[in-house]
């Protein structure tokens, strides 16, 4: 049974170790120790100097870092997923990243990641300390002088995304299929099949993506491009794209074609 719930872990956290937006991540225990962990040494600090912090009363906040944007989630109990982002992301998009991966572990008995063999991780680069600045009305006042966090901001784990702004995309020579923001998808012969949730191939899409990239595929009417799209659901562009990708490469939509 361990083996058993010991690789449902491991899937689950595919869907981070196997996201391009994703930097690195961890699960905490309600005794603040970090597992299944890549994240580097500092940064998994101040992750449970955080913790510590908030006392075990975080449903979701924010921390940004000089190595990027932290979303601290909780999945069920005292337990909490971390998840390091790019700093440029969208916090829109990261909570969009996280949620597949804390509904997955949200089924599964955590005590069993406290017997996994670790992550192999990344080497790790030095990066200065930076301090912490939290919210007065939720710490009372206190700091903690070594932590490496620069703000945390609190979430509350029903609001709505904030408006996402985010850079142009530049189409690379090497990638393929090779989408632009006047791209406009087209449906496959697997189209129907994808938005099936209850199908693989709908549940492969979840997993990578989360709920709304089936809200991509229900925008795809042969006429909107990729900036269309991402204006109609407020999501940057490059988030698009990479469902997009995604699904060309499995048959739910055709090679994309340029508007005219």
């Amino acid at each position: 049974m361990c083996l058993v719930l010991s690789e449902e872990i491991r899937r689950a956290l595919d869907n981070l170790r196997f996201d391009r937006m994703v930097k690195a991540f961890c699960i905490v225990s309600p005794d603040n120790q970090v597992h299944q962990s890549t994240l580097d040494t500092s940064t998994e600090q101040m992750v449970q100097r955080t913790v510590t912090l908030y006392e075990g009363k975080i449903s979701q906040l924010t921390v940004n870092t000089e190595q990027g944007l932290v979303i601290i989630s909780k999945i069920v109990g005292d337990w909490l997923l971390a998840v390091l982002f790019p700093t440029n992301l969208s916090l829109g998009i990261a909570v969009v990243k996280t949620k597949a991966t804390l509904l997955a572990l949200r089924d599964i008995d955590l005590e069993v990641v406290k017997t996994m063999a670790p992550i192999e991780k990344p080497a790790e680069t030095t990066s200065p300390a930076t301090t912490v600045s939290a919210s007065p009305a939720t710490t009372q006042g206190t700091t903690s002088p070594a932590s490496s966090v620069s703000s945390v901001s609190p979430i509350a784990s029903g609001s709505a995304s904030p408006t996402v702004t985010s850079p142009e995309i530049s189409p690379s020579a090497s990638s393929e299929p090779s989408i632009t923001l006047s791209s406009i998808p087209q449906g496959g012969e697997t189209l129907l099949a994808a938005l099936d949730k209850g199908s693989t191939l709908g549940n492969s899409l979840f997993d990578k993506f989360g709920p709304y990239a089936r809200d991509v595929l229900f925008l795809i009417d042969g006429k909107r491009d990729v900036k269309t799209i991402a204006f109609l659901l407020g999501l940057p562009e490059y988030a698009i794209v990479e469902v997009l990708e995604f699904a060309i490469t499995k048959k739910i939509l055709l090679p994309v074609s340029e508007a005219a």
